[in-house]
């Protein structure tokens, strides 16, 4: 039967036999599925609606799903009306083969993937260590042009002050110059006039 109808047999909501469907296929148990209007549905049968009379108890009871679930999966006729077994779903001895070689596929897979994290693990490291070492790089080297640029500034301001010293030097050779200038000038011009006036 559908869910309406189980619904229905059952004195529950289509939404809590939703609900409870959802949680049991969560936990790996398999109900029996039909096809209605091209959509896979599952099939409901009279022993499931016990179950889920005791499941909506359970959970009424803990107000929690998983409560309700921990307390019936303790019980063996839980799992015992639940599981139904399918031959469908179980592999014939054609099939066991070729699971095999899957499995085997699967692991090597696997295996091919592990070595790929592996190399690429051993590549950021070694990108790391790179990166390390140009960090100290660049630190070496930037502490280089510092003390490089002291030492130019240092001896550019000692080269400003040897200019300054030089130009206070020459403006002072220059004032004694123009002062021995006047000297000499006001000596001839006394020398001048003594020697006019007969002084």
């Amino acid at each position: 039967m559908l869910t309406k109808e189980f619904a229905q047999r059952s004195g529950l909501s289509e939404k809590q036999v939703r609900k409870i469907v959802q949680h049991l296929e969560e936990r790996g148990y398999h109900l029996n599925k039909t096809e209605y209007r091209g959509r896979e549905a599952t099939d409901f049968k009279e022993e499931d609606i016990e179950l889920f009379q005791e499941i909506t108890e359970r959970v009424a009871r803990t107000n929690s799903y998983d409560l309700a679930f921990e307390e019936l999966e303790q019980e063996k006729d839980f799992l015992q009306v639940i599981v139904k077994e399918d031959k469908q779903h179980l592999p014939s001895d054609q099939q066991v083969p070729q699971l095999i070689n899957e499995l085997r596929n699967e692991i090597n897979k696997m295996r091919e993937e592990r070595q790929m994290l592996g190399q690429m693990v051993s590549q950021v490291h070694q990108q790391q260590e790179e990166l390390k070492a140009l960090h100290t790089q660049l630190n070496q080297q930037l502490e280089s042009n510092s003390k490089s640029l002291e030492s130019l500034t240092a001896a550019q301001k000692e080269q400003s002050e040897q200019w300054s010293q030089t130009q206070q030097s020459i403006e002072t050779q220059t004032k004694e110059q123009q002062a021995l200038a006047q000297s000499i000038q006001s000596n001839e011009k006394k020398g001048f006039f003594q020697r006019l006036f007969g002084g």
